[in-house]
């Protein structure tokens, strides 16, 4: 895959590996589960931990890099739900590292900053929390 992809698919295997919520490449949840997505916040399952990423900074002669990682979380009308599910994905993230997910290389995981987003369409409470890997990211000219 890429730096990008690889990132996003290790943060969600190891949120699944810690039991915050179920990742399933294929996307088919039950009604029950705790989905983890990559992009897309799914209309259902209600209880939903959604992964993106976004660039911050790289440097322009190394390989050094800090990729923002936005952990949208979703679950019922009870906003104490969302929170304990945000709470959850914190205690695996927050100060973990180092990792290494195929072509990304995090050496420290932690989170900036985080808010609640309030109800969606449906009543369901959600929050976002964003985090930031220090990580390398090859390039062709930072060889």
């Amino acid at each position: 895959m890429s730096y990008t992809a690889d990132l996003l698919d290790g943060l969600a295997r190891l949120l699944d590996a810690a039991g915050v919520g179920t990742y399933r490449p294929d996307g088919l949840y039950g009604p029950g589960d705790t989905a983890i997505t990559i992009a897309a916040m799914p209309p259902a399952p209600d209880r939903v931990i959604c992964l993106s990423a976004y660039p911050v900074t790289d440097s322009p002669v190394l390989t050094d890099t800090t990729t923002g990682l936005q952990v949208r979380t979703r679950a019922g009308a009870d906003p104490r739900e969302v929170d304990a599910l945000d709470d959850a994905a914190f205690d695996v993230l927050h100060g973990s590292g180092p990792h290494t997910w195929g072509a990304a290389r995090v050496q420290l995981l932690y989170r900036a900053s985080a808010a609640p987003i309030g109800a969606d369409s449906a009543g369901r409470m959600e929050r976002s929390s964003n985090y930031y890997a220090r990580a390398h990211r090859a390039a062709r000219h930072l060889e």
